[in-house]
Parts: C-alpha cells; sequence; structure tokens
C-alpha cells in the first residue's frame, strides 16, 4: 500500500499544476454564442458581464464558432451584460440572475449599427440550459420567505420533490440515509463526515445549524449531476454559499421567540386531556454586516447569531406517563410491595437501592421529575472578497461555531431517570479560501483550499454504573452507557483546483479533488460498568448476595498497551483522492453532451493495533475459526487501495429554438463515501487497547459485585480475564466504498402563459453498499415459528438457531453487498403571477429498498439492531427511508408598496407524506434466535389454522392476536410469512406552515426597514386540534412477547408467546402547533 500511495502522491504533484476540481459548487457561469441574422458566428465578439452590487467585472471574447464562456462567476445578481462587435448594434441585458451551480446562457443575434443603434433584451431563457440531472436551486428571497423556528437549511432543502426532512434531525435524498450525502458550504466540508450526527452536520449532534440562516445567499440540491467534476454522495449533495459584501454599506439585527404561550395544548382527537406547557423558551439574536473596503474591489461581510432553546419532556413517573403494568410484581429489599406500575413510589425505591448498593461517584443526586431540555449556540462566520483584477477574485472565510445541548430521550415506552441522560458539547472551526482566475478567454481556473476542525465530547452528571432494565418499558439508570468516555476529534483538509479551456465547440475541463482526514475517537461503552435486568422485579430483588442480573458489560483501555492511558483514544488517518476529465460537447444551441470519467481512490494512511492471538486463532474452536478464514477477516488490516471509476454521460436536448421544451437526462456512477466512524471502530475494537467483558448471569452470591468502579473490582481482582468476551471490529481487505449507478431522464416545459411543468424520472443501483455481519454466532439447529408440524408443511416458518462463540461477545466484519436499489417519479408545477403570487406544487413516488440502513454510529449496533429472520443474512426490504409518497406545495404572495412605505408577505407551505417506515418485531424474554441479542427478531405472522397451533402462556392471547392481525391491513394480507423489514408504515401525515412578514420601510430607495415576522409551524393543528398529527420516530413495534424456548428431541426450538403489543405513539411536541415571533432591523 505505501509504494501504491507514493507513486500516486507522485503522480499527484505532477498533475496538480494542470488539473483541477469542483466536487463543490460555489459559483455560477456564463455562456452562449454569438452570432449576426443570418446565424454567422461573430468571431471576437466582446461580452462584458457586471455584477451590479459590487461592480465586480467579467471579460470574454467569442472563439472561432462564436462560443463564450466565463467560469467562477458570483451567484445572483442583478448582472448587466453587454454584448459588443464592430459595426454591430451594442446589445445590452439587464437584471440577468445567476443562480448557484448553474449555468446561464444567451446567444445574442447582433443586427448591423444603421439597422438599429442599440437593442435592451431582459432575458431569453427560460429553464436552466445547464441542467442534466434532478436538481433543485433556491434564492435568497426563498431561504428568507421560509416558515421555519428551526431555522434550519433543511426546511428549504425539502421543497426538492426527492428529498425529506426525516423524523431523526436529517435530511432523506433519493431514499437514501442522510450519512450519504454530501453538504458544503462555500465549498467546504459541512457534513459530519465522521458519522455521529443524526443531522448529518457539522454540531448536529447538539440539534444546532451548521451556519445562520441569515447567512446564507444561495442554496442547490443536485441528485444527478452528470458532471464528473461533483462526487462524495451516493444520496445527494447540497451545496449553500454564503452572502458577501457589496458597494452598499447594509446590515441587519435580527432576534426570534417563542415560548409556553405560544405552543398549542396536547393535540389530539375530542376528548384529549388538553395540557399546556408550563416551562418553554426559545431565543435567537443575529447581526450580519457587509460593507466596501474599497469600492468594487475588496468587501467584508460578518455574521453572529446567539440561540438559547428549553423545553419540557413531558414523559415521567410524576406525570403518570408509565400506567401499563410491568411484567410482575415489584418488591423493595424488606419484602414491602411496590405494585405493577412505574409510578413516583416505585422511581423513589429504585433511586435509594441503587445508591446503596451501586456505589455512585460523589454528586450523586437522581430524580424523575419533569425534565427541562436545554441548548445553547454561538455562530460567527467572516467572509472576506477581494477583486484583484478583472483576471483574477479572492474570497477568504472563516467561522466559529460552539454549542451545548442536553440530550434527553425519555418517551411512550422508554424513560431515563434526569441525571442518566448527558450533555453534547461541540466546538467547530472552518477556514476556507478560493481563488477564481482568467487567464484568457480559452482557459479559467478555480482554486480552492479548505481545512474543517470539529471538536466533539459528551459529559454526565456523575459517574456510576449504567442500569439497563428491559421491562415492558425501558428503563435507565446510572451514567448512559455510551457517554462515561466519549469523545472525538475530526481534522479535514480539502485542496482542489478547476482548469477549464475552451476549444471550438467543446469546454475540456481536467480536475483533481483531494481530502485528508484525522480522526481521534474515544468511545468506551459501560466505562463504569453496565448491568442489565429483565424486568424491574429482578433489579430491586438484586443485592449483595442474592442476583437476578441477565448481563454484565464493561470496557476498558488495558494501561499496559497504551503508556498508562485510562482513556486510550483511537487514531485514524485516512484520504480520498480523486483526478477526472470531462468534455462539454455543444454542437449547436440546442444540444449539449456531456461526458466524463473520474477516478476516486480512497486510502488508509495508518493501520489498527493488529491482535496476533485472534489472527493467529489461538484457543478458537474449528468452526470459528473456519468462519474468520472464508470472510479473511484479520485484526489490523484496512481494505486494499482500489481505484473505483466513475464514467458518467448527460445531455440537454431543446426540441425548438424556443427553447421552451428540454429533455434531460444521463447515467452514470457516483461514488460516496462512508461514515468513518464505521472504519474507526476496527481501530477502537482491536481486543488489544480497549478490552471488553461481558459476563451472562453473573451471581452476587459467588462474589461477583454491584459495582461503579469494575477495574477495581473486577479487573484488578481477577474476577474476569482481561479482554475475556471481546467485542472485535473487523473490515475485510476488499471492502470498497459505496457507489451508486444512477440513471435520470427529465422533461421541463414552459406554456405560453408562464406555467412551469418540471417531470423527472430517477433510478439509483447500489453497488458496494455497506453491511455488517457477526461472525461470532454460528448456527446449527432451527427455531420454529409456531411448531415443527407447521415448519413440516410450511418451511417457511422457521428459521435459524444460533449459539454465540463465549470467547468472543462479537465480531462484527464491515463487508459490501450489490444489493440495494431505489427508484422515483416526481412532477412539479411553477407558476409566477406579475401581481406578487408565485405558486408551486409536487408530487413524488417512489421506493427505496436496502439491506442495511446504517442508522447507528457503532458498528456492532449496525448489526443487531438490523432487524431480521436471519440477522446474519439480511433480506433485501424496504429502507428505513423509504416514501411513497410525498406532496409538496407552496404559495407565497407579496403586496405592492402600500400607505407609503409598507409591504406584506406571506408564504404557506403544505407538506403530505407516507408515514415512517417501522418492523413488527417481537420483546424478547428469550432470545427467539439466539444470536445474543434480544428484540431484533422479525415477527412471523401466522395463518388462521398455524395460529391454533401456537404455545402462549395465557390462551386467550390466542384471540387477541387473531383480532390484532385482522385489524391490520398489512399484517391481514401477509399470513403465514415473517414480517418484512420496515413492512409497517405509520399513518401518512399532513403539515401546513406558515410565515408572513410586515414590512415597514423608513427608505425606500436603499431598502432600509423593520420587519415583523411570524412563523406559525403546524399551523392546521392550530384550526383543528386533530390536524397535523406528528407520529413519533418508531423503529419498531413489539407485538408478541417470546417468553422461553423449549429444545425439541430434534435439537430445535419451541417459542412460548405472550401477545403484549406496543402502537405508534404522537409525537407530543411537534404535534402541537408552535408560533414564533421575529424581528428584523434592515440597516
Amino acid at each position: 500500500m505505501k509504494q501504491a500511495f507514493k507513486l500516486f502522491l507522485a503522480t499527484l504533484a505532477t498533475l496538480f499544476v494542470f488539473v483541477s476540481s469542483y466536487a463543490q459548487v460555489t459559483t455560477s457561469s456564463l455562456e452562449g454564442r454569438v452570432s449576426d441574422k443570418d446565424n454567422e458566428a461573430l468571431i471576437g465578439a466582446s461580452v462584458v458581464a457586471v455584477h451590479v452590487p459590487t461592480g465586480t467585472k467579467y471579460v470574454a471574447i467569442a472563439n472561432d464558432e462564436g462560443r463564450f464562456v466565463i467560469n467562477g462567476m458570483r451567484a445572483g445578481g442583478p448582472y448587466k451584460i453587454e454584448v459588443s462587435y464592430i459595426g454591430m448594434a451594442t446589445l445590452e441585458y439587464n437584471d440577468i440572475v445567476l443562480k448557484l451551480g448553474d449555468p446561464y446562457e444567451i446567444n445574442p443575434v447582433m443586427q448591423t449599427a444603421n439597422e438599429l443603434a442599440a437593442v435592451t433584451v431582459v432575458s431569453e431563457k427560460s429553464f436552466n440550459a445547464s441542467k442534466t440531472g434532478a436538481s433543485a436551486s433556491f434564492n435568497r428571497a426563498t431561504v428568507e420567505n421560509m416558515p421555519t423556528i428551526d431555522r434550519s437549511i433543511y426546511d428549504v432543502v425539502k421543497l426538492t420533490p426527492q428529498a425529506s426532512v426525516n423524523k431523526n434531525g436529517g435530511v432523506t435524498i433519493a431514499g437514501a440515509n442522510n450519512r450519504y450525502n454530501s453538504f458544503q458550504i462555500d465549498g467546504a466540508v459541512a457534513n459530519d463526515t465522521f458519522g455521529l450526527s443524526a443531522s448529518g452536520t457539522n454540531g448536529g449532534q447538539t440539534g444546532t445549524n451548521p451556519v445562520a440562516m441569515d447567512a446564507i445567499g444561495e442554496v442547490q440540491v443536485v441528485l444527478a449531476p452528470f458532471d464528473v467534476r461533483q462526487s462524495g454522495f451516493t444520496g445527494g449533495a447540497i451545496n449553500a454559499i454564503t452572502k458577501s459584501g457589496t458597494n452598499q454599506v447594509k446590515g441587519t439585527f435580527y432576534t426570534h421567540f417563542f415560548n409556553q404561550d405560544m405552543i398549542g395544548t396536547t393535540a389530539g382527537p375530542k376528548g384529549t386531556n388538553r395540557q399546556k406547557y408550563s416551562n418553554e423558551l426559545s431565543t435567537t439574536y443575529g447581526i450580519t454586516f457587509g460593507a466596501p473596503i474599497v469600492k468594487d474591489k475588496a468587501f467584508i461581510f460578518v455574521s453572529g447569531e446567539y440561540y438559547k432553546k428549553e423545553f419540557p419532556n413531558v414523559y415521567n413517573p410524576t406525570a403518570g406517563s408509565y400506567t401499563k403494568a410491568l411484567k410482575s410484581e415489584v418488591f423493595d429489599e424488606a419484602g414491602n410491595s411496590l405494585g405493577n406500575i412505574f409510578d413516583t413510589k416505585m422511581a423513589d425505591a429504585m433511586i435509594k437501592h441503587y445508591q446503596k448498593y451501586y456505589s455512585p461517584s460523589d454528586g450523586f443526586n437522581e430524580s424523575y421529575g419533569q425534565h427541562t431540555v436545554g441548548t445553547e449556540a454561538f455562530n460567527l462566520l467572516t467572509r472576506f472578497d477581494w477583486n484583484i483584477s478583472d483576471k483574477h477574485k479572492l474570497m477568504v472565510r472563516y467561522q466559529f461555531a460552539k454549542a451545548d445541548k442536553d440530550q434527553y430521550g425519555s418517551g411512550k415506552y422508554t424513560y431515563y431517570f434526569n441525571n442518566s441522560s448527558y450533555k453534547q458539547a461541540n466546538k467547530t472551526n472552518t477556514f476556507v479560501v478560493e481563488l477564481n482566475s482568467r487567464f484568457s478567454d480559452k482557459v479559467s481556473n478555480t482554486f480552492r483550499a479548505s481545512a474543517v476542525f470539529v471538536r466533539d465530547r459528551r459529559t454526565t452528571p456523575y459517574q456510576g454504573a449504567n442500569i439497563y432494565i428491559q421491562d415492558n418499558y425501558t428503563i435507565n439508570m446510572g451514567t448512559e452507557y455510551s457517554s462515561g468516555a466519549n469523545s472525538m476529534s475530526s481534522d479535514n483538509y480539502t485542496i482542489e483546483d478547476n482548469l477549464s479551456i475552451m476549444k471550438g465547440n467543446h469546454n475540456i475541463t481536467i480536475g483533481t479533488h483531494n481530502e485528508i482526514y484525522k480522526f481521534d475517537n474515544l468511545f468506551l461503552q459501560y466505562a463504569f460498568g453496565g448491568y442489565t435486568f429483565s424486568s424491574v422485579a429482578d433489579f430491586m430483588a438484586t443485592t449483595n448476595t442474592s442476583s437476578n442480573i441477565y448481563q454484565f458489560n464493561y470496557r476498558y483501555t488495558d494501561p499496559t498497551l497504551t503508556g498508562g492511558e485510562p482513556l486510550w483514544a483511537a487514531k485514524t488517518y485516512a484520504a480520498q483522492f480523486g483526478i477526472y476529465a470531462q468534455d462539454e460537447w455543444k454542437p449547436n444551441k440546442n444540444f449539449t453532451l456531456t461526458y466524463g470519467l473520474r477516478v476516486d481512490l480512497p486510502a488508509f494512511l495508518n493501520n489498527p493495533t493488529s491482535n496476533d492471538p485472534f489472527n493467529d486463532r489461538t484457543g478458537m474452536s474449528a468452526s470459528l475459526a473456519q468462519r474468520l478464514n472464508d470472510f479473511e477477516s484479520y485484526v489490523g488490516q484496512v481494505p486494499n487501495v482500489t481505484p473505483l471509476f466513475s464514467p458518467r454521460v448527460g445531455f440537454r436536448w431543446f426540441l425548438n429554438d424556443s427553447h421552451k421544451t428540454l429533455v434531460r437526462g444521463g447515467a452514470g456512477l457516483f461514488t460516496g463515501r462512508v461514515p468513518f466512524v464505521w472504519i474507526s471502530n476496527a481501530y477502537n475494537n482491536t481486543g488489544m487497547e480497549a478490552k471488553s467483558i461481558t459476563v451472562k448471569n453473573p451471581s452476587t452470591a459467588s462474589g461477583f459485585p454491584l459495582t461503579s468502579n469494575p477495574f477495581e473490582k473486577i479487573v484488578e481482582t481477577g474476577l474476569a480475564a482481561a479482554g475475556g468476551s471481546a467485542t472485535i471490529n473487523t473490515i475485510s481487505k476488499k471492502f470498497k466504498y459505496p457507489q451508486v449507478f444512477r440513471v435520470n431522464l427529465g422533461v421541463d416545459h414552459e406554456f405560453d402563459n408562464g406555467l412551469k411543468l418540471t417531470f423527472d424520472a430517477l433510478y439509483s443501483k447500489g453497488i458496494n453498499n455497506v453491511y455488517f455481519k457477526n461472525l461470532a454466532i454460528e448456527s446449527n439447529s432451527k427455531v420454529y415459528a409456531v411448531n415443527s408440524a407447521v415448519a413440516a408443511s410450511n418451511p417457511n416458518a422457521e428459521t435459524k438457531y444460533y449459539s454465540v462463540d463465549r470467547q468472543y461477545y462479537a465480531i462484527v466484519d464491515l463487508a459490501n453487498t450489490n444489493k440495494g436499489y431505489s427508484y422515483s417519479l416526481s412532477l412539479m408545477a411553477q407558476k409566477s403571477f406579475a401581481f406578487g403570487l408565485d405558486v408551486m406544487a409536487s408530487y413524488t413516488y417512489g421506493h427505496s429498498y436496502s439491506v442495511n440502513d446504517g442508522t447507528s454510529s457503532v458498528a456492532y449496533s449496525n448489526w443487531k439492531y438490523n432487524y431480521g429472520v436471519d440477522t446474519n443474512e439480511p433480506e433485501l426490504s424496504y429502507a428505513l427511508f423509504d416514501i411513497p409518497h410525498k406532496f409538496m406545495a407552496m404559495i407565497s404572495y407579496k403586496t405592492p408598496m402600500y400607505l407609503g412605505g409598507l409591504q406584506t408577505a406571506f408564504t404557506l407551505t403544505y407538506t403530505g407524506q407516507s408515514g415512517q417506515r417501522y418492523s413488527y418485531t417481537m420483546n424478547e424474554s428469550a432470545d427467539f434466535n439466539g444470536d445474543g441479542q434480544k428484540g431484533n427478531s422479525l415477527l412471523y405472522i401466522p395463518t388462521a389454522e398455524e395460529l391454533q397451533q401456537m404455545q402462549f402462556v395465557d390462551p386467550a392471547d390466542r384471540s387477541k392476536f387473531e383480532s390484532f392481525i385482522q385489524d391490520d391491513s398489512y399484517l391481514s394480507r401477509n399470513r403465514g410469512n415473517w414480517a418484512p423489514r420496515y413492512g409497517g408504515k405509520a399513518p401518512f401525515e399532513h403539515h401546513f406552515d406558515l410565515h408572513i412578514a410586515q414590512d415597514f420601510f423608513y427608505d425606500k430607495k436603499s431598502g432600509r426597514k423593520l420587519q415583523f415576522i411570524v412563523d406559525l409551524i403546524n399551523f392546521g393543528n392550530m384550526i383543528n386540534r386533530n390536524w397535523g398529527i406528528y407520529n413519533s420516530s418508531t423503529y419498531n413495534l413489539q407485538i408478541l412477547q417470546v417468553t422461553k424456548l423449549t429444545k425439541g428431541a430434534d435439537g430445535n426450538m419451541t417459542p412460548t408467546y405472550k401477545f403484549n403489543p406496543q402502537e405508534i405513539s404522537m409525537n407530543d411536541f411537534n404535534s402541537r402547533w408552535r408560533c414564533q415571533l421575529g424581528f428584523r432591523l434592515v440597516f
């Protein structure tokens, strides 16, 4: 690998002077052909474009074909464009606005000066002439007028027909996990490349935004840019640029505010107990300022924003949130009954029991009342633009972001005691510099370099053993199991350069894009030990002399291997190099063909520590050693350095000279990246530095302690061997970064009345998709869904029964699969009216299928929570992010100026889409398939005849289960089969949001004003309390409880069940209407 890496660096050094990259979009361009009325090319015609706000000038001369291209232009406008030629009347284009990433095309037809002295043309363009694949662009006006309280860029992105905001904070594009998206701001990486954030953005774990909305200039979303310059995603790419200073001194001061009086009472049908929040507060203060340093030459823009939010989590024993009976009656140590309801009396007893036996650290002060969740964030951005000359333009930006959030997740079926949560902290520093140069009318260049430094850290209120209770509710106490030792630092360096050469009808581009990563990841789950119990009764019955512990877990670092470092962080160094070449051929003004090839070369620059006993298969069973050999699973290895090729071809074809109808499309490969945390797992979990201890059913009567200091009480005393039952992560040497083969066909048409229709058909086929396999389990028998008799007549009613190798708790291998695909059909209509009204509506139909959606940052969790019939051979099924139907509509209206300086604007949006998918699973008091994990087995849906043979603890449950199946349309249609992963679908959701802005101009000429803003989220719920219901994010619903497994004479297992169904719950906070008031001073 070292030789290959050196060879590539040598090649790269040679190419760097000449080649370039444009993986991120930060600018726009102007192109076209200049001709006379006889369509003869006017060689040498001059094209001068001036960005009016800054006076920035761009100049081009038409070539031998009459063609010109100006790259690296500022997005936005307005622009004034003059086209001149000796003996011809000058053509002047006014009020031209360039979209981010979308070249603007004009094809001037000039006349002799004696025929016409001057011609003024506003615009000849209907559709984006550069568009080949599905995409969307949003200007500053759209960003400013979107209804939003969270002030997230995703509130704008969701207007893209193929994009949807998911319930965990990220955005799904083309049916993919947001971890597979690319997000760039001014060309710098803004997405969480390590992969810890559900939102997919830097700082996303704190719930804050990577950039203030008031600092955003434009946003572009692309799904299929058949332009090899763009890469780094298999979902979609979001490109945003920030504002810049202009020749006008201009700024804003703004604030946004809401509290509990601006939130509706409990949503739901008539008869619901309407409750008002007692404590809710959100405030935002911000300022922007832009000004010239030297007129027409140098400009500065500054943005600063402070945000603070507090809201209550309403689920707690004091509020009576948990009224469903527990598995059994609970008794305290003295034998007094605490009942079977998780209430305040039981919560008090649990706290006392924990403090008495588990010896948490000083500062222990557990409670269970209503929890107030808080977030605080600060964001500062400074941007400098310098027009060095007409040929060279420089941009430099620095951004600092800092945020803290209290992470607390109690819900309908899960409870965390108040101080059993954690606080997430983040600091992010971003530097980016960009130089756009035009060396001649044929050669232009863009150079960009950026550095992004991210620091994430978790803190907890106290240090104590984690208690995890799997009763009819999941109850958590002690230090949150993943937060006792959890921090991450990420350094990302990017260097890219873009060289474009125009030759005749060809625009040739050669480029390179290079990223280097450095990660330090401290992640020790169960850093103070973790005790798992099957019920509250078992927890309360466990003392120093008797125990009902289901499992004990502990992870620590071996000081003899880490230089005495007790909290060791694994280091991962990686890089991704890319080179490409592309030609855009335009034989005439109606047809363009783009074709090119991109080659990406991922490389890992250091190796995990080798584990020689594991690699030598020391002490392993023959069957385990054979499995590891079959999968070439070794600790210390990294994937081979393998080039990934991405050929692409795209076309644009206007059907006539009026450019009213555009047919476009293309096909090609796109190379993405995986969240590096999945790679880092193999550096953290080698079985060397970080040790794992897992003990099934430990007995305190035999001396196993209840403690919050396992290193002293368990490791040093020798109760469990260091490294025993370790969790190991490995990566196949054949592992490759995911790619997607994507085909897109689109049609755009503008009617004479201004109505615009856009149709897109998109198909994506996954290549090198990611999945996880646990090599520590093997199957030598079966488990029946009903019994052996049913399985004899219906072989589908059985599956593998596993056993877990006791030497290793888990051996999770990261591998590839070519299974998985998605498709979508979308139609969008838009129309703008002269009196200030804009309307848009779209509908998207599609499906997405996958083997593993990668919903966790932990490789082991990605395996164990990938619900399946056979968890080691996951079936192709619906993706969690599958959204069959999505409707989107927006109405915007701005009044003319009235009463000498007043203006009113409003925007109403509607989003209607299929509910989130979920899996029908089982609550496994007994591990149904023996894979060592409970709750990850899919439900079997028996026929009516098969149901009569199922064994139930209570025979009455048989008829209850039958009624449940009959009442569920999905289950009733699929009897005699296992429920597929994510086969369930929550109810369809409808949401209306409203934005109102009232302007009071005090300087109309300069646009200075006072603005009052009202944002109403879930506006429909204000009109009808049963409208706008927002369902909680639900991955699975447990329908049956597996109470025990009986081993037959054939060695196979037969289960006994209990009917104990869960149901989808309403998200209380998001289902209520919410109002935010804002004030903005534009000066």
